[in-house]
């Protein structure tokens, strides 16, 4: 701004009418600027420099010699009009020019503030992705812990449900009345079939939920290596959906599985009769369907829902335990459906 300034105030001169005897000056409160030779005289003309609707200086033209009177003194009326314009220029130029180097100032404060907060974002950014990958890697480490550790639950419940079934079966072996051994066998094989459970937990991917067609198919192998039963004569098909059940699920169906199928293996088929034994498991939408199905007789006499039976009792109790109904048809040999 000064260089500016001190350019105008040495072209003034020359735009006067006696530029050869005339001086100029720009006095502001903080500076003030001489065109050269200059000198104070008594033929002076004054205008001042508004900046800012504030009175920030004044603009002078001197003569250094006496001259005719015209206008204003030596001065002429074009001269007054001259220097009133000229200073009111100069006010404007002196207003942009502080404004400008306001702006500037305040851009370079804003540039500092904005590199400074950049820099502190940029170190709270990197503790935030530090404190993250420390917290997902305790995750990580607690979910692993706890994989572990449901894992080894059912792995010890799964050993411990077959120490009582192999003491149910050692027991049994003590015993020689039929209905005695029968009753071990089935205390043995409700055992075993929580244990499968167990079991395939153990070995899923979540420790959540099992392979309910997985566990069913299992389930078979064992209920008829156990009644030692001729697949030659008895057919057992296995009819499930792919579905993953969780554990609340799949005990109860487990049990009720092998009940039902025990008791077709015990009293459907006559030693040597030709029979089938199917099971059909499917889900819909939020519904499940299990259907037991064997080619023999139901008792007529039998009220499966209140017998005496402690397996049918299990049955019944365990239906209404997954909010369920249970249906008996014996139209074409013995058919149990169950919805939940």
């Amino acid at each position: 701004m000064d260089t500016i300034l001190q350019e105008i105030v040495d072209f003034i001169p020359s735009a006067w009418q006696y530029p050869y005897i005339s001086c100029s000056r720009i006095a502001l409160k903080e500076n003030t600027f001489t065109s050269p030779h200059f000198q104070e005289s008594r033929w002076k003309q004054a205008a001042p420099l508004i900046v800012q609707n504030e009175n920030a200086g004044c603009l002078e033209v001197f003569y250094l010699e006496e001259k005719p009177h015209a206008y204003e003194g030596p001065f002429l009326r074009e001269e007054r009009n001259l220097i009133d314009a000229l200073a009111e220029r100069i006010g404007d130029a002196i207003e942009l020019m502080r404004v400008e180097k306001e702006l500037s100032n305040y851009r370079k404060n804003l540039e500092e503030i904005v590199e400074k907060r950049t820099s502190e974002l940029t170190l709270a950014n990197q503790q935030l992705q530090k404190e993250i990958a420390e917290r997902e890697s305790a995750e990580r480490s607690l979910r692993e812990f706890e994989d572990m550790r449901i894992k080894e639950i059912h792995h010890r419940i799964k050993n411990n449900l077959q120490v009582v079934s192999g003491l149910l079966y050692l027991e049994s072996t003590n015993y020689n009345p039929n209905k005695v051994v029968e009753a071990f066998k089935q205390s043995e094989n409700r055992v075993r079939s929580i244990a499968l459970i167990h079991e395939k937990l153990y070995q899923s991917c979540d420790c959540k939920t099992l392979d309910f067609l997985d566990y069913v198919n299992e389930l078979m192998e064992y209920l008829i290596h156990s009644y030692d039963l001729d697949t030659n004569k008895v057919i057992v098909k296995v009819n499930v959906d792919k579905v993953h059940l969780e554990m609340d699920r799949a005990v109860p169906l487990g049990i009720i599985i092998n009940e039902l199928v025990s008791n077709a293996l015990q009293h459907a088929f006559n030693e040597g009769q030709d029979g089938g034994i199917e099971i059909h498991f499917a889900k819909k939408n939020n519904d499940y369907s299990l259907i037991v199905h064997d080619s023999g007789d139901f008792p007529k006499e039998i009220d499966f829902k209140n017998s005496e039976s402690l397996g049918l009792q299990l049955v019944t109790n365990l239906v209404a335990q997954i909010d369920g109904t249970i249906d008996l048809n014996t139209s074409e040999g013995t058919t149990f459906t169950i919805h939940f």
